[in-house]
C-alpha cells in the first residue's frame, strides 16, 4: 500500500530558520546589548507578526550565506540588517537606538537618510550598499513567485 508524500508544513521550515537565527545571534559577539535587542525583537515578531518574522529570518540568513563575500568579510552587518529589515519605524526606535549601523541601515528601507549622519563616510556608504543589496534580494524573490 503507497502513502501519500506529505510535504513539510511551510511552519516547519520557519522555526528552523528562527532556530538557526536564534543561534546565529546567540553566538556572536555584539556590542552595545545588540544581542539582547535582537532576541528582543524576535520575541516580538513571534507575537505580533509571524509573517514579518519568516521574512527576516529568510533574508537575514540568505545574505550572510550568499551575500558575503560580495560585500564585505565580516557577515554580521549583513545578518542585523536583513534581520531588521522589516522593522517599522517604532521597532526601529524601540531595538535600534544604540546601533547607528543597523538603524541607518533599517531607516534608509523606509526611504529615511536621518540615520546616515551617525557614521562615518565610508560607514554611511556601506550603510547604503546594503540596503541596495537588500532591496536587490526582494525583488529577485518578490519577482520569483
Amino acid at each position: 500500500m503507497s502513502y501519500p508524500v506529505i510535504c513539510p508544513a511551510p511552519a516547519a521550515e520557519g522555526e528552523k530558520a528562527l532556530a538557526k537565527v536564534q543561534r546565529v545571534n546567540q553566538r556572536w559577539i555584539v556590542h552595545g546589548k545588540l544581542r539582547e535587542n535582537a532576541s528582543a525583537y524576535l520575541s516580538h515578531l513571534q507575537q505580533t507578526a509571524p509573517v514579518r518574522l519568516q521574512r527576516a529570518c529568510d533574508l537575514a540568513l540568505h545574505l550572510t550565506h550568499h551575500k558575503k563575500a560580495e560585500l564585505l568579510r565580516d557577515p554580521k552587518p549583513l545578518f542585523y540588517a536583513g534581520l531588521f529589515a522589516y522593522a517599522t519605524r517604532g521597532e526601529i526606535e524601540r531595538y535600534l537606538s544604540g546601533h547607528p549601523m543597523t538603524r541607518a541601515i533599517s531607516l534608509l528601507r523606509h526611504r529615511d537618510r536621518s540615520g546616515l549622519p551617525a557614521l562615518s563616510d565610508s560607514g554611511g556608504a556601506l550603510a547604503e550598499n546594503i540596503a541596495m543589496e537588500i532591496r536587490e534580494v526582494e525583488a529577485e524573490w518578490d519577482g520569483g513567485i
